[in-house]
């Protein structure tokens, strides 16, 4: 990759991620085979921990479902059952192990040292082949997943991870579906296809493909479209 492309972090970024590893909380459990070093980030259904395998000493992340609003297996099921399919993608985050009856219950993934797409785009745009680049490896993820029978139903830049030479890799699945259900998903706004927003809505492989150009939109403008003051401030 050359010093045009290269991504950086905002001051934003980097001092949240400074008072992140700072913070000196205990780890929700403890998981066999792997010593967990800091918190990475925490959010309404868990956290998430970096951590190391004690046997190779291979850095690796853990994601914790810690009942912060009730535990819903449906979605740790869920996201582990689609990364399971998922994991011969060099484009999707791997899966490396489950801890089902762990308390709380969590799994283990790959860790890329380099974060989420949301935090370079807090700097602004990306240059346009930079942009196209992410956009490219995004959709060949998402053509891998449709292919599986999988939904992704929530692309947006902090589920876009980067690889330590900056590939992106597709995250969380949370909230995909298969290609044949027929219970709605909620995406992200501004990302989310109009029609996603109906709670009786069929999920449509066009909402990834939605997500997609807002996407590129943000990569290239720096902001999502149709997101202004006013329409926040709904």
């Amino acid at each position: 990759m050359d010093s045009d492309a290269t991504l950086v972090q905002d001051q934003t970024e980097i001092a949240r991620a400074a008072e992140l590893s700072r913070q000196i909380d205990t780890p929700p459990a403890r998981v066999p085979g792997y010593t967990l070093v800091r918190l990475l980030g925490d959010g309404a259904y868990g956290s998430v921990w970096l951590a190391y395998e004690e046997n190779t000493g291979k850095q690796v992340a853990i994601k914790f479902y810690t009942h912060h609003r009730g535990l819903d297996w449906s979605l740790l099921n869920r996201e582990v059952e689609k990364l399971a399919v998922l994991y011969t993608s060099r484009h999707i985050v791997r899966l490396i192990d489950v801890g089902w009856n762990s308390e709380p219950p969590y799994y283990v993934m790959e860790y890329l040292a380099h974060g989420s797409l949301a935090s370079f785009l807090a700097s602004g745009p990306l240059p346009p082949h930079e942009a196209v680049r992410i956009a490219k490896s995004v959709l060949l993820a998402l053509v891998h997943a449709h292919g599986s029978g999988i939904l992704h139903c929530d692309l947006k830049p902090a589920n876009v991870l980067l690889d330590n030479d900056f590939e992106p890799r597709l995250c969380d699945f949370g909230q995909s579906r298969l290609s044949n259900e027929q219970n709605p998903a909620l995406g992200t706004v501004f990302y989310m296809a109009p029609e996603q927003a109906d709670l009786h809505a069929i999920p449509d492989a066009r909402w990834d493909v939605y997500a997609l150009g807002a996407l590129l939109y943000h990569m290239l403008c720096g902001e999502p479209p149709y997101r202004t003051p006013e329409i926040e401030q709904a």
